[in-house]
């Protein structure tokens, strides 16, 4: 009888992966998420996040000490999604092999629109509006993003394009600076429209369009001569 109480008090406490207190924790994040993304940190009160998890303001704080660490969790746990972008990015790479520059248009086209389309996810803008409006607060927190996001889907590309350059088809003494090229290409135009037009999306067309002049400008500029 004992040992069955001692484990029910561990469940309302949360004591382990599961149970009420770990599942009042995730509805607190997701709340928080929410608002933070859409009104910012300044914007955001833990009574706000309280009421929309459906828990007490003490409950909110038994989880997070304050509205930085709720914070800090919310921008940590969001920018580890970058996870995912990374994976598509770099299983646009993959394919037949890549044996003439029309076949590497063709790739990079693929992998150009694949970095569009994940770039673009409205909660991919909101984070990076987020952080960039809060950088000077928490320049640590902009930096991980930026490690983790940005500098991380370069540092594929860079990866990626050595197999072509050892395969002849394009020259580039700077691998990161290449893909750097190819990433701004790809993504700049849009992106920045973005960012302070959310509602200004391109459509399929245009997006199949800025993929391929992307890929085509970057191949005619680094191609072997």
């Amino acid at each position: 009888m004992a040992s069955a109480v001692r484990a029910s008090e561990a469940e309302t406490v949360g004591q382990g992966p599961s149970g009420r207190s770990a599942r009042k924790r995730q509805d607190i994040i997701g709340a928080a998420t929410t608002l933070f993304l859409r009104n910012g940190y300044q914007g955001t009160s833990m009574d706000e996040v309280a009421t929309r998890a459906g828990v007490s303001k003490q409950t909110v704080y038994k989880h997070f000490a304050d509205k930085e660490e709720l914070f800090r969790a919310i921008v940590e746990g969001v920018t580890g999604n970058s996870d995912q972008v990374v994976a598509e990015l770099t299983a646009a790479f993959a394919g037949a092999e890549v044996r003439t520059l029309d076949d590497l248009v063709v790739r990079l086209t693929s992998v150009a629109r694949h970095y569009l389309d994940a770039v673009l996810r409205g909660q991919v803008l909101s984070l990076r509006r987020l952080v960039i409006a809060e950088t000077e607060r928490f320049p640590d927190l902009a930096r991980a993003y930026y490690d983790r996001a940005p500098s991380r889907g370069i540092d594929i590309i860079a990866t990626a394009l050595r197999t072509y350059v050892d395969g002849g088809l394009i020259a580039a003494d700077d691998l990161r600076l290449a893909a750097a090229h190819f990433a701004y290409l790809t993504l700049s135009i849009t992106q920045d429209k973005a960012m302070f037009s959310p509602a200004d999306q391109p459509g399929e067309a245009e997006r199949d369009y800025l993929s391929r002049e992307a890929a085509r400008v970057f191949v005619a500029a680094y191609q072997v001569r």
